[in-house]
């Protein structure tokens, strides 16, 4: 089973700072073969129950959820929870625009724990991504995805997280004129939206 490693996900999430964005990566093959069977029971679900890439992405966690605990492996130290989920949000990073220095980015964990981010606004999102890349060879899992993220405001990008950092614009503290200027570093395909190089907060936490 190949799962890509060239497909990362980028979700864009709402803080008290402004529009930050996670950026995620697929679970390795070995955590695959710990959780084939739940992961693709949660992706047959998904599509079989009509909910596909309009719903999928809003229900994934709570499918992986319910089909655990109908299989009694949802929780305990080796339970789909605590193994699964927590690997899933240990792959991905909140990255945040700070002031005149550019991006920088923090665990997910941390994030979440600190009350940045809520986990119910992202999980499911991140878990579909996962099903997804896992379930689906890589020329399947990129053209659905990419559906997603034309209704899920979502992108899919190659770079990794460094690079996918170096690649978006930087906001400069506004001139003594009252204008601000802009510079930014080559870009990717899946760039952020030039309104968020526009919040200059810092996340805290």
């Amino acid at each position: 089973m190949k799962i890509s490693r060239s497909m990362n996900l980028i979700v864009p999430v709402e803080t008290d700072a402004g529009t930050a964005y996670i950026h995620s990566m697929p679970i390795s093959k070995e955590i695959y073969r710990e959780h084939f069977f739940i992961l693709g029971k949660t992706f047959s679900a998904i599509f079989s129950e009509g909910l596909g890439a309009m719903a999928g992405p809003r229900v994934a966690y709570l499918m992986l959820e319910k089909l655990s605990k109908e299989g009694d492996i949802w929780e305990g130290p080796q339970g789909v929870k605590n193994t699964l989920v927590n690997e899933i949000i240990r792959l991905s990073n909140l990255v945040y625009p700070v002031e005149g220095k550019g991006w920088d980015s923090k665990p997910l964990d941390v994030a979440i724990d600190s009350g940045v981010v809520e986990i119910d606004d992202v999980i499911s999102e991140l878990v579909f991504f996962t099903c997804v890349c896992a379930i689906n060879k890589p020329d399947q899992a990129t053209p659905l995805m990419s559906v997603v993220s034309g209704l899920w405001n979502s992108a899919i990008t190659s770079l990794s997280l460094t690079a996918w950092i170096a690649s978006l614009p930087i906001s400069k503290p506004p001139a003594s004129s009252g204008e601000t200027g802009s510079t930014s570093s080559a870009k990717s395909s899946t760039t952020a939206p030039d309104s968020a190089s526009q919040s200059s907060s810092s996340i805290p936490g």
